[in-house]
């Protein structure tokens, strides 16, 4: 339960980032990186977060879900973190590479564990 509710907590604040970056760098300054980097950021978390309520509600499709949740925000967050376009910060980047590939690990012990 408590790896559920970090991932919604985790989502929701890459969310918050992301609708952030789009609407201030993207929609409010006309830059086109922002703007998609937002966009691709609060998409991921937004799947972030519907994973952790699926892994919360305990649902038989919890597991491939939550896998592609991670997989998918972890490339968002290699692209829009400090690797390539360097929209978000370090710590942003590392919770955003570090979370999913835990999320990753967990989502292969439980499923072993069934």
């Amino acid at each position: 339960m408590l790896v559920a509710v970090l991932t919604i907590f985790l989502g929701a604040l890459g969310f918050a980032g992301g609708l952030q970056e789009l609407v201030v760098q993207g929609v409010f300054n006309n830059q086109k990186v922002p703007l998609t980097g937002g966009t691709l950021g609060a998409v991921s978390a937004a799947l972030l977060v519907a994973a952790g309520i699926a892994l919360l509600r305990q649902s038989p499709r919890a597991v491939p879900f939550t896998r592609m949740a991670a997989v998918a925000n972890l490339f968002v967050s290699m692209l829009v973190g400090q690797m390539v376009w360097g929209l978000a910060g370090w710590p942003m980047t590392i919770v955003g590479l570090g979370w999913p590939l835990f999320l990753l690990i967990y989502v292969r012990n439980v499923r072993a564990a069934q």
